[in-house]
C-alpha cells in the first residue's frame, strides 16, 4: 500500500496522462465560452432538447465495448496534436466572426484530439463512431433551422390538407393558414415537425449502426426519418383539423398539445421499424426486425509499435496551447467593427412628395430579428402608385441574429406565392442588383415582392451566398453588418405583372441611390 501510490502518481507524472490532463484543462478553459453557449442552447430551443442524452449515448458505446477499447490504447500520436490545432483554429475562427457554430465544433475535434494523445490513433479509430456521433450535439446555425422550418411547413400543410380533402371535410389552404369556413387553423413555426426531425434523426442513425445489413440500406433507414417526419406530422395536423371541424377551436389547442410529445414521437419510432422490417423480410435467410439489430460493437484496433517522444508532443502541445491563447486575447480584444450610418426613420425624408405612414413591426417577428434599427412605411405617390418598404439593418449578425426570410413570413400572413426567382438587373447607374422576386396572393389580391440583403456593399440574393461573404468579411474587414430590404407594390386587376415590375424597379433604382448612406458599403 505504501509503494502504491507513490509509483502510481509517478507513472501519472511521467506518462501521457499527465499530458493529457494539462491539456483537457487548458483547452475546458479555452472552450468554456463555447461550452456554456451550447449548453444554453440545448435549453433554449425544443428542436435540441434531446441533445443532452447524446454525450451519454457516446459515453455508453464506449463503455458496453470497454474490453475492446482497452485493446485499442496504442502510444501517443501527433495526430492527437494537430487535430487539437484544428480544433483551436476552428475556436479562435468563432471568436473573430462571433459565430458560436465553429467554436461548438472545435470541442468535438478537441476531444478526438485528447483521444489520440493519449491512445493514439488506433484508439482514436476504436472509438470514431461515439466521437462522430457528438456532432449531433452541436446545434444547426440558426438561419438552418429557419429555412428548414419553413420548408416543412409547407409540406406539411399541404399534405395535411390533402388528407382533410380525404376525409370528406371541406377545406381551403392559404399560404400555412388552413381555413375549414367556420375557423382557421395557421401550422406556426412550431408545428413545422423540427422537434421530431432532430432528435429522430439521431436515433436513426444508431438504428443505422446497429442494422447488420448493406451500407445501402443503412443509408435508407437514415434517410426515411425525414420523409417520416413530414408523414406523421402532417396526420397530426389533418387529425386536428378535424377535430375542430367536429368540435369547435377549443380542441386544436388540446389535440395540438396531446399529438405534439409523445405520441407522434413513438409512431415516427414504429414507422422506422417498419422501415427496417421491410429490409429484414428480403434478407437471406429472413429475419424480423429487432433480430436484424445487433449490439452497437465497436472495432478493435491493433496498436502501432512506433515509438512517439512524449517530450516532442510535450513541447509542442505547451506552443499549441500558448500560441492559441495569445491569438484569442488579442481576437477578443478586436471586436468586430460597426460603421456610422444614418438611422431609418430618416428615410422617408428621401421622398418628400410622396404621402408616407409608418407601421408597426411585427411583434414575433421583432422578437426573432433583435434587430438594430428597423422601419416599415407604406409610401402612396402622386400618380397613385402604391408601395410598401421594410428595411431591417444589424450592425453584427452573430449569436442567432439574424435574418427573417420574407419567404417564412408570406404565408403566414394567408398568401401564396404563385411564382418565385432570382433576378439579375443592371440599373441605369451601371450598379449590378441580385434579388428575389416573388408574386403572392391572397383571396384574389395580388402582390409583387422584391427582397435581398445588402451586405457591406453587395446585394445578394441567396441565403447561402450572404453567410459565405459574412464569414470572409467578419475575417478580411472585422464587419458582420448589413440589411434586408424588402419592398412590395400590388399588381391591380388591370396592371400585367410586367408593368408592376416597371414601378417596381423604378423604386429599386431610388433606393440604391439613398441606401448606402443607411448601409453602408
Amino acid at each position: 500500500m505504501t509503494n502504491g501510490g507513490p509509483n502510481w502518481a509517478k507513472g501519472f507524472a511521467s506518462g501521457p496522462n499527465l499530458l493529457v490532463a494539462v491539456t483537457a484543462g487548458a483547452l475546458a478553459v479555452l472552450f468554456w465560452d463555447a461550452a456554456v453557449n451550447l449548453w444554453g442552447r440545448w435549453g433554449q430551443q425544443q428542436e435540441l432538447s434531446h441533445s443532452y442524452f447524446i454525450p451519454f449515448v457516446s459515453l455508453w458505446l464506449v463503455w458496453t465495448n470497454r474490453e475492446r477499447v482497452k485493446a485499442s490504447i496504442g502510444e501517443p500520436s501527433w495526430v492527437g496534436a494537430a487535430l487539437i490545432a484544428v480544433a483551436l483554429l476552428l475556436l479562435t475562427l468563432g471568436r473573430l466572426i462571433s459565430i458560436f457554430l465553429f467554436q461548438h465544433l472545435g470541442m468535438v475535434v478537441a476531444i478526438a484530439g485528447l483521444v489520440a494523445l493519449w491512445g493514439g490513433r488506433s484508439l482514436l479509430r476504436s472509438v470514431a463512431a461515439p466521437i462522430l456521433f457528438l456532432f449531433f450535439a452541436v446545434p444547426p446555425p440558426f438561419w438552418v433551422i429557419t429555412v428548414l422550418s419553413w420548408k416543412f411547413q409547407d409540406i406539411s400543410s399541404i399534405l395535411g390538407v390533402a388528407m382533410i380533402r380525404a376525409m370528406d371535410i371541406p377545406v381551403f389552404l392559404s399560404g400555412n393558414i388552413i381555413d375549414l369556413g367556420d375557423f382557421k387553423l395557421q401550422v406556426a413555426q412550431a408545428c413545422s415537425g423540427l422537434r421530431y426531425l432532430f432528435p429522430f434523426l439521431s436515433l436513426g442513425v444508431i438504428a443505422a449502426y446497429m442494422y447488420r445489413g448493406p451500407f445501402w440500406q443503412r443509408l435508407a433507414i437514415v434517410a426515411s426519418t425525414i420523409p417520416i417526419t413530414i408523414i406523421m406530422n402532417s396526420i397530426r395536423i389533418a387529425f386536428t383539423g378535424a377535430m375542430v371541424q367536429a368540435y369547435g377551436p377549443d380542441q386544436a389547442e388540446g389535440a395540438l398539445h396531446f399529438f405534439e410529445g409523445w405520441v407522434v414521437f413513438i409512431f415516427c419510432l414504429a414507422a422506422l421499424v417498419g422501415v427496417i422490417a421491410v429490409f429484414s423480410y428480403f434478407k437471406k435467410p429472413r429475419m424480423n426486425a429487432l433480430d436484424a439489430l445487433s449490439s452497437p460493437e465497436l472495432p478493435q484496433v491493433t496498436p502501432s509499435k512506433s515509438k512517439v517522444s512524449l517530450t516532442a508532443l510535450w513541447a509542442a502541445s505547451a506552443f499549441i496551447a500558448l500560441a492559441f491563447a495569445g491569438l484569442l486575447q488579442v481576437v477578443t480584444v478586436k471586436s468586430l467593427t460597426y460603421p456610422p450610418r444614418e438611422t431609418f426613420a430618416s428615410i422617408v425624408d428621401e421622398f418628400p412628395e410622396w404621402r408616407h405612414e409608418a407601421l408597426p413591426i411585427d411583434p414575433s417577428v421583432a422578437e426573432v430579428l433583435a434587430a438594430d434599427d428597423t422601419i416599415v412605411v407604406d409610401f402612396d405617390t402622386p400618380e397613385g402608385d402604391y408601395y410598401n418598404v421594410y428595411l431591417a439593418y444589424l450592425n453584427a449578425q452573430r449569436d442567432g441574429r439574424s435574418w427573417h426570410s420574407p419567404r417564412q413570413c408570406i404565408p403566414a400572413g394567408g398568401w401564396k406565392k404563385l411564382s418565385e426567382e432570382v433576378k439579375k438587373v443592371e440599373l441605369a447607374n451601371g450598379d449590378v442588383i441580385h434579388f428575389n422576386r416573388l408574386i403572392i396572393e391572397n383571396s384574389g389580391a395580388r402582390q409583387l415582392v422584391y427582397y435581398w440583403y445588402d451586405q457591406r456593399g453587395r446585394n445578394i440574393a441567396n441565403e447561402f451566398v450572404m453567410k459565405f461573404w459574412l464569414i470572409v468579411d467578419a475575417v478580411t474587414r472585422h464587419r458582420s453588418d448589413g440589411a434586408l430590404v424588402r419592398l412590395i407594390t400590388p399588381i391591380k386587376p388591370d396592371m400585367t405583372p410586367a408593368e408592376a415590375d416597371a414601378k417596381l424597379l423604378g423604386l429599386v433604382q431610388k433606393m440604391d441611390a439613398i441606401l448606402p448612406a443607411y448601409v453602408p458599403n
